[in-house]
């Protein structure tokens, strides 16, 4: 979807999609003159029906599928922003008990990557472009971690600990990127939406009567609502039901707290 869709209010965004399906369905009915309608039998119905259900049941699979898809990707999406927040937390306290000032720089710099994550990245991550300045502060922060010298057994097995941590947060920042460029592809957008016209096509080509329309408005309306889901949850940090940085922010919080109880 065009990223200005995302720019629309969600309930804007549904009602303009269940309009723009009505007048599909409006203008599919059009191209179906009266004449032809008269002359339709009882084959020709039959035929139309069975078509209908073959029609409609692979297009519900092709929605389905793309339904799943979207809400898959929406929640590996959220799910690395929670898990990147978590290893800043735990990455913070194991730094805060190691407590030399090698270490309080190194919490400095854990901090300096998280307020650029969300004020520089993010809105970086959301025009899909890359953000050097968070990559220059997350080289800040290992280089800083590189300088501690531990001297007891306690501040050994802390590194260690930190270590891991910070891979971990490497980890979860690397899966973040890659869920923020996660898309239903143009192929199957394309393949979807030509499907679910002809879905509309043998209930427009129908004799008219206000069953038939209902049923035909009924379904474009019911198409366009499944539209307006996918297209929510295309792009996980887009839109009114974004996944938005606040579990990063939280984490920001605890830095914060842990860095004013230290003399």
């Amino acid at each position: 979807m065009p990223l200005i869709v995302y720019t629309l209010p969600n309930w804007v965004l549904g009602l303009a999609l269940v309009a723009l399906w009505l007048v599909a369905a409006q203008a599919l009915c059009a191209l179906f003159p009266d004449r032809w309608r008269e002359r339709v039998t009882d084959l020709d119905r039959s035929v139309v029906l069975a078509s209908l259900g073959v029609i409609a049941t692979m297009n519900s699979l092709l929605l389905a599928f793309s339904a799943v898809s979207a809400w898959e990707a929406f929640g590996s999406a959220d799910t690395a922003v929670q898990r990147e927040g978590t290893a800043i937390t735990q990455l913070a306290r194991s730094l805060s008990l190691y407590d030399t000032a090698p270490s309080r720089l190194a919490r400095e710099r854990l901090r300096a990557y998280g307020r650029s994550v969300v004020t520089q990245e993010w809105p970086a991550m959301l025009q899909d472009k890359p953000s050097l300045s968070t990559r220059d502060a997350l080289d800040g922060l290992f280089t800083a971690l590189g300088d501690l010298k531990p001297t007891t057994s306690s501040q050994t097995a802390l590194l260690n600990q930190a270590w891991t941590q910070a891979n971990d947060l490497l980890t979860h920042r690397r899966e973040r990127l890659q869920a923020s460029k996660a898309k239903v592809p143009r192929t199957l957008w394309i393949v979807v939406l030509a499907g679910s016209l002809l879905t509309l096509v043998p209930l427009a080509a129908a004799p008219k009567g206000a069953s038939s329309r209902c049923a035909l408005f009924a379904v474009a309306a019911a198409l366009a609502l499944v539209f307006h889901f996918v297209a929510t949850m295309d792009r996980p940090f887009l839109g009114s039901e974004r996944v938005t940085p606040e579990a990063i922010e939280d984490a920001l919080g605890i830095v914060q707290r842990l860095s004013a109880r230290t003399p």
